[in-house]
């Protein structure tokens, strides 16, 4: 692992932020999945195939944050060009084209340990990962199962918009959060809310042009989403 910087967490003291590599493929594989197999719906992380995880390891930007030797927190980008090209169309397709971006490099590997939760970890590796993008200048999409309401709100706060929904494999419906570099949107004043579970009528809200932006409740919130001057 490669050492970055100190992690400030009230919670949790001494903890280090790390990029892994190639070499350290073992170790993430067995965290991650290891957590995946602990969480009360498996079906919340997709887990990546041998190749992918591979690739991202040695190809993209792979972070950890670490206590001592043991990983507690992940979150990476996936350098994959076709991979960002596919999200990019699947957002164009979801929204009639209303929302464009030429490559849309997916926010991955979202994951803390159970033990290590509530002390906002996730936001923190998002909000590192999303650093990392504005210096390269590249547009992310978290892809998150549809009903994985703490995940889409984690993008949400870090201003990620609910731009697509597809079900790419059998029993697993994804939603597309997007968020484009230098793009900085006005609070909607106006919108509509659309239950959680109605993935239905999300994707009619994303045909004509609405995006989600947040959450009430168990309410996703879409609008017609402005940029700041």
């Amino acid at each position: 692992m490669l050492y970055i910087k100190d992690i400030q967490n009230e919670k949790f003291k001494g903890l280090r932020l790390c990029k892994a590599d190639l070499s350290d493929y073992c170790k993430v594989f067995a965290f991650l999945d290891s957590c995946r197999n602990a969480l009360d719906r498996i079906e919340f992380f997709y887990p990546y195939t041998e190749e992918e995880l591979k690739g991202v390891l040695d190809k993209g930007y792979f972070l950890c944050a670490m206590d001592g030797d043991e990983i507690v927190a992940t979150c990476a980008v996936d350098a994959d060009e076709g991979y960002a090209k596919q999200l990019a169309g699947i957002i164009e397709k979801s929204t009639n084209g209303k929302v464009k971006t030429s490559r849309a490099y997916e926010a991955s590997g979202l994951m803390v340990r159970a033990d290590y939760r509530g002390a906002k970890l996730a936001s923190y590796m998002l909000s590192e990962v999303v650093c990392y993008a504005e210096k390269e200048k590249i547009d992310l999409c978290g892809v998150v199962h549809y009903l994985n309401k703490a995940s889409i709100a984690t993008f949400f706060g870090r201003k990620f918009l609910l731009s697509g929904i597809f079900e790419p494999i059998s029993g697993y419906k994804f939603v597309y959060l997007l968020k484009k570099f230098n793009f900085h949107y006005s609070k909607p004043e106006k919108y509509v809310k659309i239950e959680i579970t109605r993935a239905e009528e999300q994707k009619t809200a994303l045909q004509k042009g609405l995006q989600g932006f947040g959450f009430d409740r168990d309410a996703l919130l879409f609008s017609e989403i402005g940029r700041k001057a």
